[in-house]
């Protein structure tokens, strides 16, 4: 995640009351109601790029119990197949002490526990130990060492070694479907070297685990805001003096992007500007062109890191509307990247800290009383769609914050509905029928503010810091989604900022 240095970013937190207003405003001010139109002669098989992974915090916290219980569920329920973590490098793991030897316990236990819950490690090379630190340089809270190493001949007998670790103890067979990624964030300070410098812990790196495995995926650049990818492509579209081998020198490339314009700030508190959420299709659009250009349009674009917001503690990680951003989100990058892994699974974090307020702005999808937020119950519809895909539009004019994602599973259709409320906007009402529909039946599953969503809850009840028995029970309710039957011949009203999943079976 993006380096903070802060407290507390706050956001203004979302009214309480939604409208279901029956019918939108056209640009001309009349009221009109959309019609939802599918093209059932236009099918495609999904991609299914949210289910690729997620994002936790650092290694040493796969060594508890607690984490690894709840990406056990979050595999089980939302489908998520790999999982990306900081650190694996890092003095806490015990990877390389002071008198230079290396050991790879800890490494192989972390690994161990991800493989238990059911997922596929998504390899992040760092930070650097402190043995081989060429400056006593670290951020976060647990101690993300930043420098380049004293010895590059060391760096590279560190991976070499790593590598043999888990080729010995787990296997080819499981590791070469592995992804190896070099760094974090190297465009900003999580690393204090230079590009160039970069470039060479990269090919150093790469060069390292080939030599071990050469089956085994290594890619980058792991920048933020995709940043550094036509000098990424072209370094590595030829040798280099520190991996002399031909062809293209990657196998994939990963990037982050989050629609926010403070990166962190030096305040006690401050607020997250947002931009429009189309900022994330915008950037990974102009990292595919470059992709493309070189190295042709199916070579593996993913979704390092992701979230509404990079600032850390801001509330638009908590709240209903986090839902609509990504489904939003999700649907846009269909076709343009091949994988995606939020930020984060879970409020079990500890780049600044660890923080216990039941509702703190944390990236996680669930929070630290175990209840799912509405980016859980987004990412479960999104799961939850057929596995092949319709065309679909809204009648009318197109809004930027209404969407739908419509699929098909055996004889039942499912239709993702959002409904995204723009920064600094009081929303737009979306309501829609489905006239193609009308002898059908089905359900409707919405997450709103109170059913879903517990954030709106939490602050009707005052924002308690800690929860006694009723106000644990009032937010375990207010988490959870209610299914209820669909009438087809009826409109459907989808208010700014929630999403449904409508189940349609067909006759």
């Amino acid at each position: 995640m993006l380096l903070f240095c802060m407290e507390c970013l706050k956001i203004f937190p979302i009214p309480l009351a939604y409208s279901f207003q029956p019918y939108i405003l056209s640009g001309k001010g009349v009221l009109t109601m959309k019609q939802l139109i599918l093209d059932w002669n236009r099918k495609t098989e999904s991609s299914r790029l949210w289910e690729f992974g997620v994002n936790t915090c650092h290694a040493t916290l796969w060594l508890r119990r607690d984490l690894p219980a709840q990406l056990k569920h979050e595999h089980n329920a939302l489908g998520f197949q790999y999982v990306r973590f900081h650190g694996i490098l890092n003095d806490d793991m015990d990877v390389m002490r002071a008198d230079g030897t290396f050991h790879f316990e800890r490494v192989i236990k972390a690994y161990e526990a991800v493989l238990k819950a059911g997922m596929k490690p998504f390899v992040e090379l760092s930070s650097m130990p402190s043995a081989l630190q060429s400056a006593d340089s670290k951020i976060c809270f647990y101690g993300f060492r930043n420098s380049p190493p004293e010895s590059w001949k060391t760096w590279k007998e560190l991976i070499a070694s790593f590598t043999r670790a888990l080729l010995e103890h787990f296997g080819e067979e499981e590791i070469k479907t592995w992804y190896f990624e070099v760094w974090n964030e190297p465009d900003i300070p999580f690393w204090t070297g230079s590009m160039e410098e970069y470039f060479k812990l990269y090919d150093l790196a790469r060069a390292a685990v080939k030599s071990v495995c050469p089956a085994c995926r290594v890619g980058g650049p792991a920048t933020s805001k995709t940043k550094w990818i036509p000098e990424f492509v072209a370094h590595a579209s030829k040798p280099s003096a520190d991996d002399p081998s031909e062809g293209i020198r990657c196998d994939f490339i990963s990037t982050h992007a989050y629609p926010s314009d403070l990166a962190f700030l030096d305040a006690a508190d401050g607020a997250v500007a947002l931009q429009e959420a189309g900022v994330l299709r915008m950037l990974y659009s102009a990292a595919r062109s470059v992709i493309d250009a070189a190295w042709g349009p199916d070579f593996p674009l993913f979704i390092g890191e992701w979230n509404s917001s990079a600032g850390p503690y801001a509330f638009n990680h908590d709240e209903c509307n986090n839902a609509p951003f990504i489904c939003k989100t999700m649907s846009e990058l269909r076709g343009i990247c091949c994988g995606s892994m939020y930020w984060n699974a879970t409020d079990i974090y500890e780049e600044g800290g660890f923080h216990y307020t039941p509702f703190h702005g944390g990236y996680g999808m669930i929070n630290v009383n175990g209840f799912p937020k509405s980016s859980y119950h987004a990412f479960r519809f999104l799961h939850e769609t057929g596995s092949e895909e319709l065309a679909a539009r809204f009648s009318g004019e197109p809004r930027e914050e209404h969407g739908v994602l419509a699929s098909q599973e055996g004889n039942e259709l499912r239709l993702l509905v959002w409904n995204y409320r723009q920064p600094e906007t009081e929303g737009v009402p979306l309501e829609f029928s489905l006239p193609e529909l009308t002898s059908s039946s089905g359900t409707i599953e919405r997450i709103l503010p109170g059913h879903g969503s517990a954030y709106e809850t939490w602050l009707e009840l005052g924002k308690p810091d800690f929860l006694n028995r009723e106000t644990f029970d009032a937010l375990d309710a207010a988490s959870r989604t209610t299914v209820q039957p669909l009438n087809v011949s009826e409109p459907v009203s989808v208010p700014s900022g929630t999403a449904a999943l409508l189940k349609i079976r067909l006759l």
